[in-house]
């Protein structure tokens, strides 16, 4: 979609005049970043343009735009919602909304804003190729087909009215027909990678196998880096015979996407066939480790353990199969076939009963409305080519939500201090949350020894030529003063970053010591204990002996335990904190990160949510409490979280949206 951007955008605000030199600047950035694929940086940039001109649509509506190419549909609509709401007469909020209506499956939204950007704008043929591609996922193939050739009519270089066309045609089991729809999209642009995609896809559907190879190796000539490409071709040599390019393929997918399960599902039934029973069990590990959910994997597990004369695990993996799936009658009569290979004939026996009653279930019913599952449970064990996940690990930076990021909770903020003459100065001073006490200091008298204090969660260390010339600094202040709490304050700060907790520890409580109302030495000396207790932690759990065997090992992956960490006492100096300070969101989201230590989850929400009352923007609030949610397994309410997170500058959000967020 993103050729429609720039088919338009670019004149859109050539005639408008802005009332503020910062709202055109970022306006125009934004833009520049969107149509550069540099969709994280775009949102930052106009929304700075909508906080300084809020009455404005288009930041609005090229923030929407940049939202729907990181895949939070929820967060465009809204965006484009807003657009709406200010200039009700733009043609192209209707458009890109019923897109993002038409992604979360509200397709009768979709299709009355798709009407209603046809009212504002006739002659556009993409609103025709949206519509009629919400169409196709309504199964109204004929109707499609309709929209497909009005696009046609308007433009007859739009090569995605062919292409869909061509998928429409497919449905209908028109084939020759399709293809030649798709042959039309090429001609129109012999570059389009899809098309080549599309049309590989086909002629395997066609059984034409050699073909299929050869323009999934067209499209690669264009990509050579997206692992489905990869996949397909794998499929297509493995229905010519040519196994060894069947596992190059997979192999090259792996590479590109390590976490594709369907791989490695795949490759273990190639495995499975060859008799190399103990390395598919290995690549059906992966599978159930990155999807714990998935059926296929557990099941096929089974039947491999069973063939390798393993009939425990078998019997446990068709038990987690039947666990996932209550009514699976070929899981029961494995599973009876595995007990009464361990002599448990009464389980057995109980098991083909099971499933003789889930198959007279099904038989009652209609052939249309019985699951595949139950329809031919043989699948299993042959190749398969469902739609998948195919995320890309070497996706383009604009791309946030496609890349691999390790998912953790955003770090506690702290009070840390900044050498002014220090290199990193400008980097760390760039990272620090504005607080009107700290400013007020480090304006005062008492921080005339070139430091300063800063509220930040990014703590860098220091050299030790530095360490020991602030020292030294701080030692001759003590000796002048001993009953500034300040200096105790930047004792501990100097100690902490040196990596010393105990001493950090001992010179935030002689601070409070001295001041009891001291709230940011409470603040950072629950920090250390913190810290001090999670790494006391897992020294614990490492030198706990780790007992694995058999399964145990392969469904756990030698996961250690995880032991709730005691905290009272951190968050005791929290409180203490907010009883001085109890307007001070940071101190809120600290504890909220503490209660999620503790599994505490509902008090880590309402910390977090007692934190954004009092720092509307504190990011790592929003985006904590949606990783939280998303534990609880509230996706509905975690995904808004993520989504303002997102805007407000933590990219890893888009990742989770895309895991989470959007209906599959």
């Amino acid at each position: 979609m993103r050729k429609i951007l720039l088919s338009f955008s670019f004149i859109l605000i050539v005639a408008s005049t802005f009332s503020q030199v910062n709202t055109q600047r970022f306006l125009a950035m934004g833009r520049t970043d969107l149509f550069n694929d540099n969709y994280t940086e775009s949102i930052k940039n106009l929304s700075v343009a909508i906080k300084a001109s809020p009455n404005k649509f288009e930041p609005y509506f090229f923030r929407g735009l940049a939202k729907y190419s990181l895949g939070d549909f929820d967060g465009a609509i809204s965006d484009f919602n807003k657009s709406i709401e200010i200039n009700p007469y733009f043609s192209y909020n209707y458009q890109y909304r019923g897109i993002c209506k038409s992604q979360i499956k509200q397709y009768s939204a979709a299709l009355q804003d798709f009407s209603d950007a046809i009212h504002r704008g006739p002659n556009n043929a993409d609103v025709y190729v949206n519509r009629g591609t919400t169409k196709l996922q309504l199964e109204m193939y004929e109707k499609a087909i309709t929209d497909f050739d009005t696009a046609i009519i308007l433009d007859s270089k739009n090569e995605m009215a062919f292409l869909n066309k061509g998928f429409a045609l497919y449905k209908l089991d028109r084939m020759e027909e399709a293809l030649d729809e798709i042959n039309k999209s090429i001609r129109v642009n012999y570059l389009n990678k899809m098309a080549y995609q599309r049309r590989g896809m086909l002629k395997f559907e066609m059984e034409k196998y050699e073909d299929a190879i050869f323009d999934f190796e067209l499209a690669m000539k264009l990509d050579d880096e997206d692992p489905l490409l990869y996949f397909f071709r794998g499929l297509s040599r493995y229905k010519t015979g040519d196994t060894l390019g069947t596992y190059a393929d997979y192999q090259k997918v792996l590479k590109l996407d390590p976490n594709n399960a369907l791989t490695y599902y795949n490759r273990s039934i190639l495995k499975t066939e060859q008799k190399k029973y103990k390395s598919a069990i290995k690549d059906l590990n992966k599978v159930v480790q990155i999807n714990r959910s998935n059926i296929y994997g557990w099941y096929n597990r089974g039947i491999v353990k069973y063939m390798s004369g393993n009939y425990r695990g078998a019997e446990k993996d068709f038990s987690k199969a039947i666990d996932l799936f209550p009514d699976f009658a070929q899981a029961y009569l494995n599973r009876s076939s595995a007990r009464r290979q361990l002599n448990n004939e009464k389980g057995a026996y109980t098991d083909i009963q099971k499933a003789e009653s889930i198959r007279e279930k099904f038989n009652t019913m209609s052939t249309d409305s019985i699951p595949l599952m139950y329809k031919d449970s043989i699948e299993f064990t042959k190749l398969i080519a469902f739609e998948s996940d195919f995320n890309n690990a070497n996706a383009e930076d604009g791309y946030i939500q496609y890349k691999n990021i390790f998912i953790e909770l955003e770090p506690n903020f702290v009070i840390s201090m900044l050498a002014q003459d220090e290199e990193s100065y400008i980097e760390e001073k760039r990272n620090q949350y504005y607080n009107k006490e700290i400013a007020e200091y480090n304006q005062s008298k008492l921080a005339a020894h070139k430091l300063s204090f800063g509220l930040t969660k990014q703590v860098n260390q220091l050299s030790p030529k530095k360490s020991a010339e602030i020292l030294s600094r701080m030692d001759s202040l003590l000796i002048n003063n001993p009953n500034n709490p300040y200096n105790y304050l930047y004792i501990g700060i100097l100690n902490e970053r040196l990596g010393n907790l105990q001493a950090a520890k001992e010179s935030y409580t002689q601070a409070v010591k001295l001041d009891p109302t001291f709230g940011f030495a409470y603040l950072n000396l629950a920090n250390v204990e913190y810290i001090e207790v999670l790494q006391e932690s897992e020294r614990e759990i490492e030198q706990s002996p780790q007992i694995t065997k058999g399964d145990i090992q392969e469904d756990q992956n030698n996961q250690k335990a995880y032991t709730i960490p005691k905290l009272n006492q951190a968050i005791d100096f929290y409180n203490q904190a907010l009883q001085i300070y109890p307007e001070l969101g940071f101190l809120y989201y600290n504890r909220a990160n503490l209660y999620n230590k503790m599994q505490n989850y509902m008090l880590a929400i309402d910390d977090y949510d007692k934190a954004i009352s009092y720092q509307s923007n504190l990011a790592e609030a929003y985006y904590n409490k949606g990783l939280t949610l998303l534990l609880l397994k509230d996706n509905e309410a975690a995904c808004p979280n993520l989504s303002k997170a997102g805007e407000l500058g933590i990219t890893s959000a888009y990742n989770l949206i895309k895991r989470y967020c959007i209906k599959k």
